[in-house]
This record gives C-alpha cells, sequence and structure tokens, in this order.
C-alpha cells in the first residue's frame, strides 16, 4: 500500500463514477490502479463500479484481480486522469457527461467499430496473403533446422523452413522478438484459423518466435502437426508449443494440435471438440514454474471440452526451467512422455463449486418453432439484417413491421398474424423519416411504439442506451398490456458498449437482448452493415464486428443491390438459418410513394420474385460488377481462367503466366479461381500444381443463371491425401 499520501477511497469512487467500465482495456487499467494504491481492500469499490458494465462477469472481475500485481507501477494518478478526461473535478466540482453526451460517444464507438471491422478485414487479408507467399517460398523444414535440433525433435510435413532474409524480403520488414532480430534458417509453423491460412509463427535457432503483422489473425490459430481424420476413434493431443506437440506425437502417434499459447487454448479445443464431437481430445499441461502446478488455462480447458489432462511427470525433483512435454521426452526420453499422457485423467470440479443444474430431455416437452413470418422471422429469437449501404435495410426492417401490423402479405404470400412492433432506431428521425415510410406502406400505426428514451435515476428522460437499459426495456414491456410480437434494434453494434470486435464482450452485451426476446416471444431484428472490403467471404463473416453477431443470432438476413443487367432492383437472401432452411432469398426494390391523407412522400419497398441459391453465391453475382455496370478486373481474370481452361486442366504455372501477360495480379487471379470453384490439384510429388474448371464445360457468371449454385472450393473432388500448400 503506498504512503500517507494514498487517496481516500471515498475519492477514488467518486473518480470512478465518471469513467465506463465498458471499454476491456480500461476497466483492467483501472484495476491495476485500485489495487497499487488501496491493495486487496479496494476490490469491493472496483468490483462494484465494474458491475455497472453490461458484459460484467463476476468470475472474470476475481480473475482479473488475482492477477493484478499489488504495487504496480499504474497508480492512482492514471484513474484520476481517466475520470478527469470524462469531466471530474476534484473537490466535488465535478460535472456528470450529460445523456446526450453519453449518446454521442455510442455513436463515435458504433462509426470507430465499423471503421475498424474494415481496417481488420484488410490487415488479415493481407497477412494470409504474405503468409501464402512465405509457405510457397519456403522448402520442407529439414531434420537440422536449428530449433528443431535445439529441442530435440523431428520435423513434420506441415513445417516448412525459409532464410531470414527471404523472409523479410518477402513481408517488407524484419520480424522481431522481444526487440530483436530473427536470423539465421527459420522455421515455419503455418497457423490456421478454421480452415484458412491466417498466419505464421516464425522460430529461429535461439527459440526467437513471431507472428506475422496484423490484427485478428491469430485468436483462436492453431498448427496440426497433420491432417485430421473424420473417421472413428480419433485422438487429439492440445498443447500449446511446437516442440511440445512434435514430441508427443513421436510419443503416441496421435496427432496434435498447438494453440500456440496458453490463452488460445480454450478457443482452439472448443473448435476442435465442435468439428470432431466423438474426438479423444487429450489437453497437455506446461507446468507453472514457481509451483510447478498444471497451468490454469489447460486444467479449464480440459473440462471445457470434456477431455482429459496431462501432466508432464519430472518425479520428485523437477529440474530447473522443466515445465511441458518437450522438456521431459529430453530428460526422460519418449516412454516417460508416453506414460504420462496415457494416464491422463479427467479433470473433477471442486466440490465446494457451485453445480449447474441438469434437466433429464425426458422431462422436456418438444415445442415447435413459432414464426411471424415462416421460414425467416422466429418468435424468441435474434435475427441480424446486414448488408453494404444503401439497400434499404432500415426501410426493409420497417416493411416487416408493416406487414406485421396490418395482418399483410409475406413476400412468400403466406398472410401475417396480427401483432405489436418496437423500433429503435439511431440512426433516422422518427417523425420525418420512419413515420412516414411506415404509413406509406399501410402499416396500423396504433399497434407500433418507438423506444423515444428512458428515465435517470432522478426522473429526468434521457436517450436510450440499447447496451445498459435493456432490463427498463423489459419493465416497459412487462407493464404493457400487449407484449411486441417484433423489436427492430438500429444499429445492433449500439448494444454493445465495449469493443465489438471481440467476441466475449459482444456475446456478454447482446444477451439480454437474447433474454428479452426468449421471456416474452419477440422476433428481434438487428440491423448493420457489412465490413468494408469483405466482398466474397461467407456471408455471415462479414458482419460488423466481432463474429458473435453472427453466431449469437439464430437467423441471418443479408441484403445487396444487383446489376442492372441482372434486373437491377435489390435483393434479400437468407445467409444462415439455425430453425429452418438457410438459402433463397427474394428480389425488392425501393420506391418513392406518396402518403395517404399528406403531402409527403417516403421511401416503400416493393416485393418481387424469389431466388433460388445460397447467400454467397448471390451475393457474389449481385456484388461482381462496379456500381457503373463494367466489368470488374475479378471479372476480367475470370473470363481469362474460363477460355484458357476450357479445353482441359492446365499447369499453374503456365495459367499464372497467361495472366501476368494480360495485366491480371496474383491477387486478383486468386479470386476469380475462387469464384469459379477451381481447386488447385497436386500430381504426385514432383508433378507441379495444375488448374481446371470444376467440370467440363464449367459457365461463369455471364454464362449460368445468376442465382444457380456454383461449385465451391469446399464441394471440389478431394486432391489426395497430400499437403495442398498453396491454399494452406
Amino acid at each position: 500500500m503506498r504512503s500517507e499520501q494514498t487517496p481516500g477511497l471515498d475519492r477514488i469512487r467518486d473518480a470512478l463514477s465518471f469513467v465506463s467500465p465498458d471499454n476491456r482495456d480500461t476497466w483492467v487499467k483501472m484495476g491495476m490502479a485500485v489495487k497499487s494504491e488501496v491493495s486487496e481492500s479496494g476490490f469491493d469499490l472496483w468490483n462494484e463500479w465494474s458491475q455497472s458494465a453490461a458484459s460484467y462477469s463476476a468470475r472474470d472481475a476475481r480473475d482479473v484481480w488475482k492477477s493484478i500485481r499489488a504495487n504496480g507501477k499504474v497508480t492512482a494518478g492514471t484513474l484520476f486522469l481517466e475520470a478527469r478526461l470524462s469531466g471530474w473535478r476534484d473537490g466535488g466540482a465535478s460535472r456528470k457527461p450529460a445523456p446526450e453526451d453519453i449518446a454521442k460517444r455510442h455513436r463515435i464507438v458504433a462509426e470507430q467499430a465499423a471503421n475498424d471491422g474494415a481496417d481488420i478485414a484488410r490487415e488479415r487479408a493481407e497477412t494470409a496473403e504474405k503468409a501464402a507467399a512465405i509457405m510457397k517460398a519456403a522448402t520442407a523444414a529439414n531434420p537440422d533446422q536449428p530449433y528443431l535440433v535445439r529441442k530435440g525433435v523431428t520435423p513434420v510435413l506441415t513445417l516448412r523452413e525459409i532464410d531470414a532474409d527471404t523472409a523479410a524480403a518477402i513481408l517488407g520488414y524484419a520480424p522481431k522478438s522481444g526487440g530483436k532480430l530473427l536470423n539465421g534458417r527459420l522455421l515455419v509453423v503455418p497457423v490456421k484459423q478454421e480452415d484458412r491460412l491466417s498466419t505464421l509463427e516464425l522460430i529461429d535457432g535461439d527459440g526467437r518466435k513471431a507472428a506475422l503483422a496484423g490484427r485478428g489473425t491469430k485468436g483462436g490459430g492453431y498448427w496440426a502437426t497433420e491432417r485430421l481424420s473424420e473417421g472413428d476413434g480419433l485422438t487429439m493431443l492440445i498443447g500449446e508449443g511446437v516442440a511440445t506437440l512434435l514430441s508427443a506425437r513421436e510419443a503416441t502417434g496421435h496427432p496434435g494440435i498447438a494453440a500456440l499459447s496458453a490463452g488460445n487454448l480454450p478457443a482452439v479445443a472448443k473448435a476442435m471438440r465442435a468439428r470432431y464431437p466423438s474426438a479423444k481430445i487429450v489437453i497437455l499441461a506446461d507446468l507453472v514454474k514457481a509451483t510447478s502446478e498444471p497451468d490454469r488455462h489447460a486444467r479449464e480447458t480440459a473440462q471445457i471440452v470434456g477431455g482429459l489432462l496431462a501432466i508432464p511427470d519430472f518425479g520428485e525433483t523437477r529440474p530447473d526451467g522443466a515445465t511441458d512435454f518437450n522438456d521431459l521426452s529430453r530428460r526422460s526420453g519418449t516412454d516417460a512422455v508416453r506414460r504420462c499422457i496415457d494416464g491422463a485423467k479427467r479433470v473433477e470440479a471442486p466440490d465446494n463449486l457451485p453445480r449447474a443444474i441438469l434437466t433429464c430431455a425426458a422431462n422436456i416437452k418438444p415445442e415447435a418453432v413459432t414464426w411471424l413470418w415462416p421460414g425467416w422471422l422466429a418468435a424468441g429469437k435474434l435475427a441480424i439484417l446486414a448488408g453494404a449501404p444503401g439497400t434499404g435495410k432500415t426501410t426493409l426492417a420497417l416493411s416487416f413491421a408493416a406487414t406485421l401490423t396490418s395482418e399483410g402479405a409475406w413476400p412468400d404470400g403466406s398472410r401475417a398474424e396480427v401483432g405489436e412492433a418496437l423500433i429503435w432506431s439511431a440512426e433516422d428521425g422518427i417523425a420525418d423519416t420512419l413515420v412516414p415510410r411506415l404509413a406509406a406502406m399501410g402499416a396500423d400505426r396504433s399497434r407500433i411504439h418507438f423506444i423515444d428514451g428512458a428515465l435517470d435515476d432522478d426522473g429526468r428522460k434521457r436517450p436510450f442506451d440499447p447496451a445498459t437499459d435493456v432490463q427498463q426495456l423489459a419493465a416497459a414491456i412487462k407493464n404493457n398490456d400487449q407484449p411486441p410480437r417484433l423489436l427492430v434494434v438500429d444499429p445492433i453494434v449500439s448494444a454493445v458498449a465495449g469493443d465489438a470486435h471481440k467476441s466475449n464482450e459482444t456475446r456478454r452485451a447482446l444477451q439480454p437482448l437474447v433474454d428479452l426476446a426468449a421471456q416474452y416471444g419477440i422476433a428481434v431484428v438487428g440491423i448493420t452493415h457489412f465490413s468494408k472490403g469483405t466482398a466474397g467471404r461467407d456471408t455471415t463473416e462479414r458482419v460488423t464486428g466481432s463474429v458473435a453477431f453472427g453466431a449469437l443470432a439464430r437467423i441471418v438476413l443479408a441484403t445487396a443491390k444487383m446489376p442492372d443487367d441482372q434486373g437491377g432492383g435489390r435483393v434479400v437472401v437468407r445467409a444462415k438459418s439455425n430453425l429452418g432452411p438457410d438459402n433463397g432469398g427474394f428480389r425488392y426494390d425501393l420506391r418513392q410513394v406518396e402518403v395517404a391523407g399528406s403531402a409527403l412522400t417516403a421511401s416503400a419497398v416493393l416485393w418481387g420474385e424469389g431466388v433460388e441459391g445460397n447467400a454467397r453465391d448471390i451475393l457474389a453475382e449481385a456484388e461482381a460488377r462496379d456500381d457503373d455496370g463494367q466489368k470488374t478486373a475479378t471479372d476480367e481474370a475470370a473470363d481469362l481462367l474460363r477460355d484458357f481452361l476450357r479445353a482441359g486442366t492446365r499447369k499453374a504455372a503456365n495459367v499464372k503466366r497467361e495472366a501476368t501477360a494480360a495485366g491480371i495480379s496474383d491477387p486478383t487471379l486468386r479470386l476469380a479461381r475462387q469464384r469459379l470453384g477451381i481447386r488447385p490439384e497436386k500430381r504426385g510429388y514432383s508433378g507441379g500444381w495444375w488448374w481446371g474448371l470444376p467440370s467440363e464445360g464449367a459457365l461463369g457468371p455471364e454464362d449460368a443463371h445468376p442465382f444457380e449454385t456454383a461449385p465451391s472450393r469446399e464441394t471440389a473432388p478431394s486432391t489426395g491425401s497430400l499437403i495442398d500448400y498453396e491454399t494452406f
């Protein structure tokens, strides 16, 4: 604890009340400041302040507080500076931010989230491209690679090596670790997120490690010792480092997955459990040097995925610095490693912990999904409506409200069962924009309410904040005679007060809305944008912010403008549904319509015919041309590939040579290849790579029906068991 200059708890509490705990970095920093000044006695104060965050977790707060060192470098001065920036003044002259200031901050956060999403998507694409270039330039890792020799392990086919200078030339910068340059022959470890190469871990002979620059490229990423089989009986080893997994694989013969950090273990293990639900998963623990106990991340991960925990056993006296299975292998041999892994056990929860509540499935009565619009909008569930600007997402959501309140017909001809609708919008005026549009589309406005604000502790009206006021909204709904059947939240990113790009924060922030929907049987439609520069990717991944937006929603709808040669107008498609079909869509257009009984005109939705196909293909057709209707560079590249490969497969080198001569860049050629469903094929160990159209006479975007599903990389025939380094 600091000396007599330690500020009083009341002064700290007063200053903290001006700081928002919703940003995790700020939240942790304030915890460090409090603990530095008043030691353990400050937990209750900091925890009380933390509870005002939308993403508050009592367990997270306890864990973070325990991890903070007392007498750290972050002091109360940092806390008071942060408070002053939010209006706090020492000595009682403080002025809390006005409601309009809070609303403005949330708008700025939402805008920043959209911009950050575009930047992160661009960085991820650039990093993946550089990673692929290094993989291509690298050679197979040799047994005498310095790091492998240092660790006493042998290479596997998924490892490569490259000279540090060559890697630096490709990257445009020299990779560093701890401020020191990596040098010599670097081990190249491909890191994948899901099934895509996202980045690399480079390791030199001294054990220095560096991932490629680029945000969002390593979280949840992993390295696999080999391709994993899909059959029953799979045993999978998951641990932290490359050397650990190589030692464990050599000792047991089981495939290994390296999470590359302790904190990344849970995400990787959960992803593997989802992909291989019947696999036997063994988590390889590292020991904590100070205590010789298994690292808590490994223990918790084993519990989360229902796996076994293997702990390296060094005997009664653990050698200094020995913590993992590679250390055990080098000191005691592979037999010792195998015995520990064979003896892995389940991790039992302590008896004093709260227990989960289990309900037998036989005691649960099956219920059918209740639909507002069958197959498209489900009662009690969250749906996301996403798309590029200018596609009329808000007007489209208003059309849902108009159809519901007027017992109108949905686009597929089914009749709506009448219900109430509730709307919150931070982007459009109620009187001059939203109400005229509803009137133009024939809504029964007596059945529609707008969320027009909330009351503060003093009973004064302030702007409604979906990040903090969902409980107030629930109270208002409870007191209403007729709960709404539809709730529109525009934009949905405003419901996240913290970092909308962090999955855990986004899930916690959206949970109150999800609970509200389930409690009252409300179909919640959250409106959002696509991140910039994401055309061609999986539709749910294009939603701005964290992937949790698309993951938590039971239904994801996407919108796009159609090019003139496809009939113009717009299209809404079903990109995801956990409750029914997840394909198909409807054309629609926006028209200015006179509002009955006034001199006003307003936008209205005019529905068109249904379309078939999956969302990714439909949107690819819609976005295949520039706004002026001209062919894009990708279109030109697709034309070249179609013509060049129509007669049969060709060597990839010859295809690329032809494209270069036509002025087509490698990234553009790759996009065209993916659009046409071309998957490179390796012919033997020395036969090189070959490209071919997925089927004889395959048609491109100009030849095929616009909404037929084109062959994709996922449905292309297998090329065998060879590692596909070109697309790894």
